[in-house]
């Protein structure tokens, strides 16, 4: 069984996304990694670096159904993008969310992503 592995940093910056001319190749993005395996993509993290990789999945022949986004933790930087991520308006997907951590126990995930979409910060 051959396995076809590729890995693809879509964002790589902590706090903060920056745009300046010395970080238009590498770093521009908040934390977003695409891991594809034999065809299939996973993400860890939903940093400002999502919104690039959903226009990449939308654009793709391939088709899957189903996205894994696995968090390492919830700072700001690890989940601004998720509003930005197009396949996740799309009635064609199912995003499955995944909360890593040893001994970390996540009592309500809703909450944790509404409070970034509550009118005052978004």
């Amino acid at each position: 069984m051959s396995v076809n592995l590729k890995i693809k940093f879509y964002g790589t910056r902590g706090s903060i996304p920056v745009c300046e001319r010395n970080f238009q190749e590498f770093g521009g993005n908040t934390t977003c990694i695409a891991i594809e395996n034999n065809g299939m993509i996973s993400v860890l993290d939903a940093g400002t670096g999502i919104r690039n990789l959903g226009r990449d999945i939308m654009q793709r022949e391939l088709f899957q159904n189903r996205i894994t986004i696995a968090f390492s933790h919830f700072h700001w930087d690890h989940i601004q993008g998720l509003p930005f991520f197009q396949p996740a308006y799309s009635s064609d997907y199912k995003i499955n969310l995944l909360a890593l951590g040893k001994g970390r126990k996540v009592h309500d995930l809703e909450k944790v992503f509404a409070g970034q979409m509550k009118e005052e910060y978004f």
